[in-house]
Order: C-alpha cells, then sequence, then structure tokens
C-alpha cells in the first residue's frame, strides 16, 4: 500500500556517533584557550584531576555543547561495571567462565526439570591469577597437567561408582551426588584447559608470522629467477642485433645476401624474443 513506510536498509556497519563531528581544529583550540585562561586565574586545586582537565566540574558544565564532548570522561573504577556491545564486563576483567558456570547451575536447578538442583561449581585447583606478580609463587605456575591427571583418574573412579549404584538401584538418590561430582571435575578440568588459551594464541601468532616469512622468501627466490631469465633475454637481444649487423656488414664485402633470406632471419629472431618474453611473462 503506499500508506506503508518503506523498511529503513539496515547498514551492516553503523554510523560513528554524531558527536564527532565536533572534534575539528577550532573547537579543539577554543578549549586550549579556555584551559590555558582557567589555569592562570584559577588555582590547580580546582582543576578536575578525574578527567585530566585544567577547568573545574562547574567550568566543565559551563561549556557549550560541542567543546564539553572534546572532554573525555573519568575513566571507570576497576569493579564498576559498564556495557561493551550489550555484554556488561570490567576494567580489571570479567571471569567469563565463572559467568558460565553460575549459568549452567541455574539451568541445572530451574522447574520444571530439576536436573541437578543446588549444584554450584567449585573450583579444585589453585587460580594462577592470584599471584601473577609474583612469578616464583606456586599458585602463579601451577602444575596443570598433573591436575588434569588428577581429575581424569577421579573422574573414572566416580563414572565407575555411578554404574554400580544405577546397576543396584536406578532410582537410587545417591546418583545426583555422583552426577554433581562428575560435572564438577568435568568443569574443572575445561577451566584448566582454558588456561591454555594464551598459549595457543602465541603459538598461532608465531605460526602465521613463519608462514609470512616463508612465503616472503619464495617470492624473493621467484624474483631473483625472474631477474635471471630477465637477464638471459636481454642478452638474447643483444647477441641477435649483433649478429645482425654482422650479416649485414658481410654482405656489403661480399656476395650480398637476399633480401628473403634477410627478412626470413629477422623474423627468426624476433620470434625467438617473443618466445623469450613470453616465458618471462608467464604466458
Amino acid at each position: 500500500m503506499a500508506d506503508e513506510e518503506e523498511p529503513i536498509p539496515l547498514q551492516p556497519f553503523p554510523d560513528p556517533p554524531p558527536f564527532f563531528k565536533h572534534f575539528t581544529t577550532e573547537n579543539l583550540k577554543r578549549l586550549q584557550d579556555l584551559e590555558n585562561a582557567a589555569s592562570h586565574g584559577a588555582p590547580a586545586a580546582n582543576n578536575d584531576a578525574s578527567t585530566g582537565s585544567k577547568l573545574s566540574s562547574e567550568q566543565i558544565l559551563a561549556l557549550p555543547t560541542e567543546l564539553r564532548y572534546l572532554i573525555p570522561p573519568q575513566p571507570p573504577a576497576d569493579e564498576e561495571p559498564f556495557h561493551v556491545f550489550g555484554e556488561t564486563t570490567k576494567s580489571s576483567g570479567t571471569n567469563k567462565f565463572s559467568q558460565d558456570m553460575s549459568y549452567i547451575a541455574e539451568k541445572l536447578g530451574a522447574p520444571p526439570d530439576f536436573v541437578l538442583p543446588d549444584w554450584n561449581y567449585t573450583q579444585l585447583y589453585p587460580s594462577s591469577s592470584v599471584s601473577t606478580s609474583d612469578p616464583r609463587s606456586a599458585t602463579a605456575n601451577i602444575d596443570r597437567q598433573a591436575y588434569l591427571n588428577r581429575f581424569n583418574r577421579s573422574l573414572i573412579i566416580e563414572y565407575i561408582k555411578l554404574l554400580g549404584i544405577i546397576a543396584v538401584s536406578p532410582t537410587d538418590p545417591g546418583k545426583n551426588e555422583v552426577l554433581k561430582h562428575i560435572l564438577n571435575l568435568v568443569c574443572n578440568m575445561h577451566g584448566l584447559i582454558n588456561e591454555y588459551r594464551p598459549h595457543q594464541a602465541r603459538e598461532t601468532l608465531i605460526r602465521i608470522m613463519e608462514e609470512q616469512v616463508a612465503r616472503k622468501k619464495r617470492e624473493i627466490e621467484g624474483v631473483k629467477g625472474m631477474r635471471e631469465k630477465v637477464r638471459g633475454v636481454l642478452d638474447g637481444f643483444g647477441k641477435a642485433v649483433e649478429a645482425d649487423v654482422g650479416t649485414q656488414e658481410d654482405g656489403k664485402g661480399s656476395e650480398p645476401v637476399s633480401k628473403g633470406a634477410q627478412g626470413d632471419k629477422r623474423k627468426d629472431v624476433q620470434k625467438e624474443m617473443w618466445d623469450a618474453l613470453d616465458e618471462v611473462l608467464g604466458h
């Protein structure tokens, strides 16, 4: 229908915020002049150190809108949450693994299923992020492989225990406790494996850089090979020209060479040149 509004086409990348238009040379100079005037006319104690500006909070609020955009806001505290792309995070970092474990525990105990009520994730190994400032600390350099082997053996034992309970009485409520232990062991193994992610990222970056170096070396070798081919073609051109000149000089002192023979020889030389060019250009 004519009254219906046309759908707005979605853009793959959103437009930048409109206030970027205020970041002009003129506005920056105006703000700098105001800050210089404030630094000479007011004591340093009134400056707003949280934003890094020489203006006080009252002076910042009194600025025009286009100049207030040029002053960065106060950075959030380490434990203060804020949103990035719709997700809540913190400056000190967000423990995504703990959030996932809490989500799993909530879903397992939610009605109407009540799969494993009252299950909570318990970390069974020392955290490597507690003493990262001291690389000699035992918690900063834990033996992850040893803990993974322990959890694997415990997991097998718990699994055998579960089979024994189910073989005797499939409805025995004790199986839920064994299932909780198994799930906790699996989650601990998953958490330990996730701590290898930085190492995996470094190794992946090293492999990519090595591949780039190898590719550049192959390109250099290809350029060197092409240089030799071009030199060979140029040497062939020079020899062909010298041979043509020598033939003309010989024709002057002896019996004249027929024009047809000279033309055929010239065509043969030109054909060799074009063949060499095709080889160099890769046609």
